[in-house]
């Protein structure tokens, strides 16, 4: 027979941890919200969740991503934290197209080009019918001086029926970059 002391502690920590999960539930659900609330609060909340350590990789993963594009938009930010941050979400979430498509315009930023391109790539790759991203990397392509892949890419973008008003900007920009 087991004694009652060893069946409340038993209890108490079926409890403890039952409400501990529930906070994190909570957390998870603060740091994905669409719900209009302050940058401090969704901060907190996807910090706890990394913090947790109990969060599955893709909750986890979203919350190193989230922190990141909220904490991008402080002047004050640390840019070293925040590529951190992101390429951690990608480390956990390799499926995450969002996460590379943030850290590649960071990497633009940052004039470093390839690397930015690649993780244009790798999203392009997860999404290729996002017509966005193909104009996003020929953009890169544009700064790195590359015309011809800019071209090839604007033109990618538009062989996925961008909006009217979209498409009639790339197709400005794609005579621009041929000296039209």
């Amino acid at each position: 027979m087991i004694p009652r002391t060893t069946l409340k502690a038993a209890a108490a920590a079926v409890l403890f941890f039952a409400f501990q999960g529930l906070a994190h539930a909570g957390d998870i659900d603060v740091c994905r919200s669409k719900d209009q609330i302050t940058n401090e609060v969704r901060i907190k909340a996807c910090t706890a969740v990394i913090d947790g350590k109990q969060a599955s990789p893709t909750d986890t993963a979203y919350a190193y991503y989230k922190r990141a594009v909220i904490g991008s938009a402080n002047p004050n930010a640390d840019p070293a934290a925040i590529m951190a941050d992101v390429s951690k979400a990608i480390e956990l979430d390799p499926k995450l197209m969002e996460a590379y498509v943030f850290r590649a315009i960071g990497y633009n930023r940052a004039m470093q080009y390839d690397k930015s391109i690649a993780d244009l790539s790798k999203a392009i790759e997860l999404a290729p019918d996002r017509w966005g991203l193909y104009s996003l990397r020929a953009m890169v392509y544009a700064q790195k001086k590359d015309k011809q892949a800019a071209v090839a890419n604007f033109q990618a973008a538009l062989d996925h029926n961008p909006p009217a008003s979209s498409a009639e900007m790339i197709r400005r920009r794609i005579a621009k970059l041929k000296g039209k």
